[in-house]
């Protein structure tokens, strides 16, 4: 399998999912979206992950390369129906490639947070307990799912936290591919620590590194049951 990769920031990377890949032999090819010239043909992946990235789906007139993304995932997924799976930035492209609307968020979520699964369709939640701790960082959410899609997830702030389609389609708001050698690396990007003094403190890394350290089993269990259960809907799919 041949999974392509769009990251939109040098430091938001696959983070742990990347051992996954690896343990499972999964072939990757990553492009940093703000420096790629083109995107890769179709026929040149048989799967597509699309990561997080501090921009926003309607800034299209400050990054005109998201209506190539846009474009790029709605094919995938709509016309030629390849196995998707997107965190945060990569949930809310999926839901505007396929009609659905995304927007500022009533109320922006940050740090690990209780997730509620909702109805009896689990999802890529599968073997999760109805609720789960999951790290969120965002300011905007999906405001309407695409059409044909529930909600399968939801915090009290929240209520697209996850969803699926046909095949082995799905995404999640929140960000389960963080540990904390992801999250030291998100530091290291500048203008991380100065945005999360206010909000945590003078040392937002020690603050946040001991939060993820409390929660890692879970957090870990969290990631390999996505995965399992994406990676399966996949190679079926995939045939």
């Amino acid at each position: 399998m041949r999974v392509l990769i769009l990251q939109h920031a040098e430091f938001e990377h696959a983070g742990r999912f990347r051992a996954l890949f690896a343990r499972e032999g999964i072939e990757t090819q990553t492009v940093l979206m703000p420096e790629a010239r083109s995107l890769p043909a179709l026929d040149a992946f048989d799967a597509l992950w699309v990561l997080g990235g501090v921009m926003q789906v309607w800034e299209t007139d400050k990054y005109p390369w998201l209506l190539d993304e846009i474009d790029l995932i709605r094919r995938a997924v709509a016309e030629a129906g390849k196995p998707y799976f997107g965190i945060c930035f990569g949930h809310q492209l999926l839901a505007a490639a396929l009609g659905g609307e995304v927007g500022p968020a009533a109320v922006a979520e940050f740090g690990v947070i209780p997730v509620r699964r909702s109805g009896p369709v689990a999802g890529l939640l599968e073997g999760l307990p109805e609720v789960f701790h999951a790290f969120s960082w965002h300011s905007a959410e999906v405001k309407a799912l695409p059409p044909g899609h529930a909600p399968l997830a939801g915090t009290g702030d929240c209520g697209n936290q996850h969803m699926t389609g046909a095949g082995a389609v799905g995404s999640v708001q929140f960000h389960p591919e963080i540990d904390t050698e992801t999250m030291r690396d998100w530091f290291a990007s500048p203008g991380v620590i100065n945005d999360l003094k206010p909000r945590l403190g003078p040392d937002p890394e020690r603050v946040m590194i001991e939060m993820l350290e409390r929660h890692e089993a879970e957090l870990s269990h969290l990631a390999e049951t996505l995965f399992a259960n994406w990676l399966a809907r996949a190679r079926a799919s995939l045939g």
